[in-house]
């Protein structure tokens, strides 16, 4: 018979024991965390804040597919070049800047192609990120711990948006949208500045396969 708790914890001993693994992990619940906060709170500061109706709510929402896409595209290319985890860093870094330029839009053209440039970058960073993370934990992580890997961490990850979003609306009602991007905004880069201090830098999925 299966012992559950047991093999979760054999996959948060393997993260957390991990010298590359463990800061990837941390930084990424700091990430689901500030995401958690940007999410409750980006409707309601467009339609309320910048002045949109739901349509060119919908417009933006659909810029930042776009960039997803993008980013995907070119995402193999640049973790082949630069390394997955300087990829990962750069792009964390560049979600914080996309959030600062949401924040600082407003209700004319100008502060609306600020909105646009922001989701659009926004799209673009998790496009390029995601394929060069999930990579990277991928070829890491021994076979016979990909499940125990993948549910421990998704489930603390999906633990951030249960306390994020909450605390992120509250928050956000006490001192106003605006100022609660600027806070989310210095999260993602406080998250990326982490793992750039980190062994993850020097990340790259083929030396880890081959190694």
């Amino acid at each position: 018979m299966r012992d559950v708790r047991k093999e979760a914890a054999e996959g948060l001993a393997w993260i957390y024991r991990h010298p590359s693994l463990r800061p990837l992990a941390l930084s990424t619940h700091g990430w689901f965390l500030c995401s958690a906060i940007t999410g409750a709170i980006l409707t309601p500061y467009v339609l309320r804040t910048v002045g949109l109706d739901a349509f060119g709510l919908g417009l933006i929402l659909s810029v930042g597919g776009v960039g997803g896409l993008l980013g995907s595209l070119v995402a193999s290319r640049l973790g082949a070049r630069f390394g997955a985890g300087r990829v990962v860093i750069v792009c964390r870094a560049l979600t914080g800047l996309s959030w600062a330029l949401v924040a600082l839009s407003g209700r004319h053209w100008d502060g609306w192609l600020l909105l646009g440039a922001g989701q659009m970058l926004l799209g673009l960073s998790m496009g390029a990120e995601n394929a060069n993370e999930m990579g990277y934990w991928q070829a890491i992580t021994p076979d016979r711990l990909q499940g125990r890997m993948n549910a421990t961490r998704r489930s603390i990850n999906r633990g951030m948006l249960v306390v994020g979003a909450p605390a992120g609306g509250a928050l956000a009602a006490a001192i106003g949208y605006r100022p609660m991007l600027w806070v989310a905004a210095g999260g993602f880069l406080i998250v990326a500045v982490s793992l750039a201090c980190s062994p993850f830098r020097h990340a790259t999925v083929d030396a880890d396969q081959t190694g």
